[in-house]
């Protein structure tokens, strides 16, 4: 027991560290910062509750996108620096997922904003 409680202290460690070095990055900052835009408008707007959490939700989903972004395009640079073809459609691709849940959440917004 007492190890699962060290354990579980440990990774939250980890997770705060995660978070303090995804600050470093400037896509993750603008994420961050268009969220201190996005939270308050949800609870400002006259949405139906569920829209609100699914906006919600889909702005979250973004930023985990993000760090796994980051993590990836990290270690792609650690294994090399060079110009390498197969580790560029890696990049690519998993630029590919935040940029498709971005526009999802563009989508909801400007929906948000219509009705």
């Amino acid at each position: 027991m007492i190890y699962t409680i060290k354990k579980l202290y440990s990774n939250f460690l980890n997770s705060l560290n995660g978070l303090k070095l995804a600050l470093k990055e400037h896509s993750f900052l603008i994420e961050i910062l268009a969220g201190l835009i996005l939270i308050p408008y949800l609870f400002i707007a006259d949405l139906n509750g569920i829209f609100k959490i699914i906006i919600f939700s889909i702005y979250f989903i973004l930023l985990a996108l993000e760090l796994l972004n980051t993590s990836i395009e990290k270690l792609a640079d650690k294994i090399t620096k060079e110009n390498d073809i197969d580790i560029k459609k890696i990049k690519d691709l998993s630029s590919a997922s935040v940029f498709v849940i971005l526009i999802l959440l563009i989508i909801l917004l400007i929906i948000s904003i219509i009705i």
